[in-house]
């Protein structure tokens, strides 16, 4: 099968947790088995939901919009504010609460400024031109600050603005419970391995109501076809495929193998290879990489030898590489952007109609190249490294994520 015919096989809702997410691990190990593969699943507990729908109404007009995950059911009414930018929350302080906030955009987190003035409710607007971004909530958030928020569409939104001061009703229907999600795990046995053990990941789940054609079905048949090249090939050192689930409601399957793998991790894991959207027609590849200056120009050489264009950056990428980098393990994350395909990602109309093979074999060439050099090298050519000027951004980014000050297993450069 070509990579748009696999990425078509996985073409509806994968949301980590549901009967989707698993059909969706079945397609790919079914088509894995029949390769001659043997992967295994590995559970981890979610504070799961259904995708849920939400109404917004005055009167006998009513408006459809997406809740946030977690937000589970609510019936609420009050008086509808528009404020383009939300950030008036934090500069005026009370004079806001117990209103619900119609807003565009914020310089501030949501949840920052929900701890200035207590609204009643949120209702964010998309851009235009597409159907409602879907989001949630994270796992690790108290109760108190699970408040009630929905996205709605920019054209709605002109709407709605019309009625600021008046009161409208929001309705929020969503099932919320305890659940379990997989991870999809596969190992490329070297032939002549050394201790070094290489990971190359994407993960399989999407959000809410969305097919997650280019994010991140476009990954996940790129890993497969690695699968199949170096079963044909099979490389000199060890490789391990990871399909991850949950990435999408807070990286929850990359940080559960993390944590379940601590010692493995910390003993052999020299590089992950993470491939994260993919299938952009029209667009540019770009890899960013989490590491040194000596990995990104390594890597970028290695695509270039083979006619490949990556816009190299050395920076952090939000996606199942940052659990990794607690262990300062450097990560290569390769992604096509700038397209039709990922101006819809993150709502209903991330479709494989808007992919194609050729948005798909550029960032699959580019992880077999990579994993090529990288395998079969008379000496591993990465370093378990990353560079000073990235350290402060992943302990930031680590932060918001957990919630929690990170346990970061850096190596002290110098004892004074």
């Amino acid at each position: 099968m070509t990579l748009h015919q696999l990425l078509k096989a996985l073409d509806f809702e994968r949301l980590a947790g549901t009967e989707g997410e698993n059909r969706g691990r079945k397609v790919i190990a079914d088509y894995l088995n029949a390769q001659g593969f043997a992967p295994i699943t590995e559970a981890f507990d979610i504070f799961g939901f259904d995708s849920g729908t939400a109404s917004i109404s005055y009167g006998s007009k009513s408006w459809e919009a997406t809740p946030y995950g977690l937000c589970g059911n609510q019936d609420l009414e009050g008086e509808l504010v528009y404020l383009e930018n939300a950030d008036a929350l934090m500069y005026n302080p009370g004079v806001y609460e117990d209103k619900i906030v119609l807003f565009y955009h914020s310089d501030k987190r949501i949840y920052d400024l929900y701890e200035y003035t207590r609204v009643k409710a949120f209702i964010g607007i998309s851009a235009p031109h597409k159907k409602a971004y879907s989001y949630s909530h994270r796992q690790n958030r108290d109760k108190k600050e699970i408040f009630p928020i929905v996205m709605i569409r920019y054209d709605f939104a002109e709407k709605l603005i019309s009625l600021s001061g008046k009161k409208i009703k929001l309705s929020i229907k969503q099932k919320s419970t305890k659940r379990k999600a997989h991870n999809l795990i596969l190992d490329i046995p070297g032939t002549a391995p050394d201790r070094n053990l290489s990971l190359l990941v994407g993960h399989y789940d999407s959000v809410a109501r969305s097919h997650g054609a280019a994010d991140n079905a476009g990954g996940c048949v790129c890993l497969i076809k690695a699968a199949e090249y170096f079963k044909r090939f099979p490389p000199k050192r060890d490789l391990r495929i990871i399909w991850f689930s949950g990435e999408e409601l807070g990286l929850l399957g990359s940080f559960a193998y993390a944590r379940d793998h601590e010692e493995e991790i910390k003993d052999r894991v020299k590089l992950v290879i993470n491939v994260d959207l993919a299938g952009d027609p029209i667009g540019r590849n770009v890899m960013f990489v989490l590491g040194t200056k000596e990995l990104m120009g390594y890597s970028s050489g290695l695509l270039k030898e083979n006619g490949l264009l990556f816009c190299e950056n050395l920076n952090i990428y939000s996606s199942d590489c940052m659990p990794f980098s607690v262990y300062e393990i450097p990560s290569l994350n390769l992604a096509r952007v700038g397209g039709k395909a990922l101006y819809y990602i993150h709502t209903e109309e991330d479709l494989a109609r808007h992919t194609s093979e050729y948005g798909l074999s550029c960032v699959s060439k580019a992880t077999n190249v990579l994993l090529k050099h990288i395998l079969n090298a008379q000496y591993y050519p990465v370093t378990k490294d990353i560079d000073d000027s990235l350290r402060d951004k992943i302990e930031r980014y680590l932060w918001h994520s957990l919630l929690v000050k990170p346990e970061l297993k850096w190596k002290e450069k110098y004892r004074k």
